[in-house]
């Protein structure tokens, strides 16, 4: 009877513990994270925990099973507590960083963490405006490029967190000797567009903007769903195409990527939807024509030199036997002009909307266009 009474004892502290917990398994170690878990509704590799006096961000590994990272946010000022997890201390919120990517920059900046930023790498391609202006002024140092940092300036900077762009079997060479936290930052690695955006919480609170990146978010997320919603009810879905042939091969994103992902929500029939890859796929041109010469849209990004219906013809003349191509409804992105790769991927529903109403006009009077345009015929 006693020994009755000890398993339901156990039983119930068990069912009270579990759902304010993460349990996590990686090749190092097995650990059982105690707190209030903060509600991850659309990433899938991302956890928070909020323990007692600090909080614990658990980074999946998106490329085998396990962990990639361990975090622990611990306020500044606070005394190191006791007993805690395993794992990279960051002292919350940061002061001084140093960011690889300007996707990184463009949130940074609208949540007012601007002047954290003291070094980025690819300076070049930060275009998010008062970083860039910070470059100029010598204000922000320009460390290098990510695959050859500037370890010199990385080490007169001192900052307190370096955020990095992981890839499958890269390592960060002699950054990664450095006893500077490494912030690995995956969230491209999601598998929806939401997903992606959603790491703004884990970002926020690394800058003490908590409360301003859930409130971000949640607006994001309510808009992003609104407009998927709107646009399900519409009774037709226009066929689609997109990119460019390159070479000798015509890559089309995934039917599982996140751009794939925002086409359909989009209220567009995506004609390579049953390519489940999540990344680009490379097709023939004979293929392409196969599944799509009768698409409604085409949609292409470009670089460089400004695109037209007679400089496609110069470049491929079998872009001619393709609908869209013949009935004019190619619409284009100049990346070197506009900032889909910078701005889009925290506000997905921008995207949305964009791609929206290019698809259903009738639903988006007097919308303007963000990132595309149509094409011109010279």
């Amino acid at each position: 009877m006693l020994k009755n009474i000890r398993f339901f004892l156990l039983m119930l502290v068990a069912a009270f513990i579990l759902p304010l917990s993460i349990s996590c398994v990686n090749d190092r170690q097995e650990c059982l994270i105690v707190g209030d878990s903060i509600d991850i509704r659309h990433a899938t590799l991302l956890n928070i925990v909020e323990c007692d006096g600090y909080s614990v961000a658990d980074i999946k590994n998106p490329w085998k099973e396990g962990l990639l990272h361990r975090y622990i946010l611990l306020p500044k000022g606070e005394p190191l507590p006791q007993s805690l997890p395993s794992g990279t201390i960051l002292r919350v919120p940061l002061d001084s960083i140093i960011l690889f990517s300007t996707v990184h920059s463009e949130l940074i900046c609208n949540l007012g963490c601007a002047a954290t930023v003291v070094g980025v790498c690819e300076a070049q391609y930060m275009t998010q405006p008062t970083i860039a202006y910070g470059v100029k002024k010598g204000e922000i140092l320009d460390c290098g490029s990510s695959l050859n940092v500037d370890i010199e300036k990385v080490m007169q900077l001192q900052p307190q967190a370096v955020w990095v762009l992981p890839y499958e079997n890269g390592g960060y060479g002699k950054l990664g000797k450095l006893s500077l936290p490494l912030v690995e930052c995956v969230e491209y690695m999601e598998s929806s567009p939401l997903g992606g955006a959603e790491w703004m919480r884990f970002y926020g609170r690394l800058m003490g903007r908590a409360a301003d990146s859930d409130s971000l978010f949640a607006f994001v997320e309510s808009r992003y769903m609104q407009l998927r919603d709107s646009v399900s009810r519409c009774s037709s879905r226009p066929t689609l195409l997109c990119e460019l042939k390159s070479s000798s091969a015509w890559y089309v994103p995934g039917g599982t990527s996140t751009i794939g992902q925002l086409y359909s929500d989009a209220g567009a029939d995506y004609l390579f939807a049953d390519y489940k890859q999540s990344g680009s796929v490379p097709l023939a041109f004979e293929t392409i024509l196969d599944k799509a010469a009768t698409a409604d849209f085409w949609l292409l990004k470009y670089g460089g030199k400004e695109k037209s219906y007679s400089s496609l013809l110069e470049e491929f003349g079998g872009y001619k036997h393709i609908k869209a191509f013949e009935q004019r409804n190619i619409y284009a992105c100049a990346l070197d002009k506009k900032r889909f790769y910078e701005e889009t991927p925290f506000r997905p529903d921008i995207l949305l909307e964009e791609l929206a109403a290019i698809f259903h006009p009738e639903l988006f009077v007097n919308h303007s266009l963000r990132y595309y345009e149509k094409l011109q015929e010279k």
